[in-house]
């Protein structure tokens, strides 16, 4: 049996639930600021599928690592497709249309550089899979309070598709790490961690930009 993973990461960032939950159900009153949530949604699904195709890992690349970089691909095609459609117009991912995309670069940039630095003598495919399970970790809570936030406010977009995907991901990952590496214990704590403390920056940026775009409204 594979011990649970998810329990103890929601438990670490039960305080940040509230807060995440208000922003979001104030973008469903908001199209244009949730557009660009949306974008950055997608921008961070593309930065990852960039980050798969250029990992060690994809040197000699199996079913798996094929179906994960297809799948975060779409992903990010998913989110742009519904970013437009809210706004109504072409989205790039430049700051004018893209939610926080700086802070969103910083993030995975950060969180990358992390893992890698920590794991520089460790096989070449540990960076990835510890890459993929935290980033997966953090995916499968946002979406999931997403998802209820979309469905109580009657907005016609549906997460279940991409959280079941997110969700066997997670679970791969988190089995292939307690497979190679006696120290992922240690490591995934230190890993979420870090990982906390930048999507703590991250959502922070998120609401400067929205107290920011309301006061212009004013």
């Amino acid at each position: 049996m594979i011990p649970s993973l998810f329990s103890p990461f929601e438990e670490n960032n039960h305080l940040l639930v509230a807060k995440v939950r208000a922003r979001l159900v104030s973008f469903c009153a908001e199209r244009p600021l949730h557009a660009r949530f949306l974008n950055m949604l997608s921008l961070l699904e593309h930065i990852g599928s960039r980050k798969i195709m250029t990992s060690p890992a994809m040197r000699e690349a199996g079913m798996e690592q094929l179906k994960h970089l297809a799948e975060e691909s779409r992903h990010a095609f998913f989110f742009k497709r519904a970013a437009e459609q809210m706004a109504m117009q072409p989205l790039d991912y430049s700051a004018q249309h893209t939610m926080a995309g700086a802070s969103a670069r910083l993030y995975m940039g950060r969180l990358d550089a992390a893992i890698s630095s920590e794991l520089r003598t460790s096989a070449h495919a540990t960076p990835y899979l510890y890459m993929s399970l935290i980033v997966e970790l953090r995916a499968v809570w946002l979406y999931r309070i997403y998802q209820i936030v979309l469905m109580e406010h009657k907005i016609g977009l549906s997460l279940k598709g991409i959280l079941a995907e997110e969700e066997l991901h997670r679970r791969a990952m988190f089995a292939h790490v307690r497979e190679i590496d006696s120290e992922w214990e240690s490591r995934i704590a230190l890993f979420t961690q870090f990982e906390e403390e930048r999507f703590r920056s991250l959502w922070s940026e998120i609401e400067e930009e929205c107290a920011v775009y309301r006061l212009a409204a004013e």
